[in-house]
């Protein structure tokens, strides 16, 4: 049964949270997130691809790179329910809400105009924030290749990437397509991770 209930105009609840889902929405006309619903560009086929993944794995912490207006942040917070959750974003400008929610909530972290590239935060916030528990990867930041690079190589070194997800893009939409022929551990259940329009990996450990 799916736990995630999307009503009219992309509107849904989760542990207390409201969302809305825009990422069918050109970016100019995209809400931001405020204190009444955060907005999620992740649409419903990749909300269902998170719910399955969450009814059999259990991460005891979660890093996110790449925030936009915070609504994946908080998505995968009430769904997964880590211990810890951390997540950086290059953008300097704070978004408000999910400052807020990250304040009332023990063991939330976020980091705003810090780039994934920076592998020396990165591994502090492993270490520190995280108290090297890290189970759980979402790289919703990489748009060039250098950047994909940088963060696979260091998932690599902290978790496992168990499967590649190509995207079928359509017209306004954007929808997960696993690929079955290129499983990295064939053995490992298949964990696509959801993005804007990019070849990428979710990392876990198992």
């Amino acid at each position: 049964m799916n736990q995630i209930k999307i009503g009219p105009g992309g509107k849904f609840s989760l542990g207390g949270e409201n969302f809305v889902i825009e990422g069918d929405l050109p970016p100019k006309d995209r809400r931001p997130s405020t204190s009444e619903a955060f907005t999620i560009l992740k649409n419903e086929p990749y909300l269902r691809v998170y719910e399955d993944l969450a009814s059999g794995f259990s991460p005891r912490s979660i890093l996110e790179l790449g925030i936009f207006q915070g609504g994946s942040y908080v998505f995968l917070d009430k769904l997964f329910k880590p211990r810890r959750m951390c997540a950086v974003d290059i953008r300097p400008q704070p978004v408000e809400p999910l400052l807020h929610y990250v304040s009332r909530n023990e063991n939330r972290f976020v980091h705003f105009g810090t780039s994934q590239q920076d592998g020396e935060v990165l591994k502090q916030i492993v270490l520190g924030e995280l108290t090297d528990e890290l189970d759980l990867i979402v790289d919703d930041a990489s748009h060039t290749y250098e950047e994909t690079r940088t963060s696979s190589n260091f998932s690599s070194r902290c978790c496992v990437p168990v499967a590649s997800t190509s995207l079928r893009t359509g017209v306004g939409r954007t929808t997960p397509t696993i690929n079955h022929q290129m499983p990295l551990f064939p053995t490992a259940t298949l964990c696509p991770i959801s993005c804007s329009n990019k070849l990428c990996c979710l990392a876990l450990r198992p």
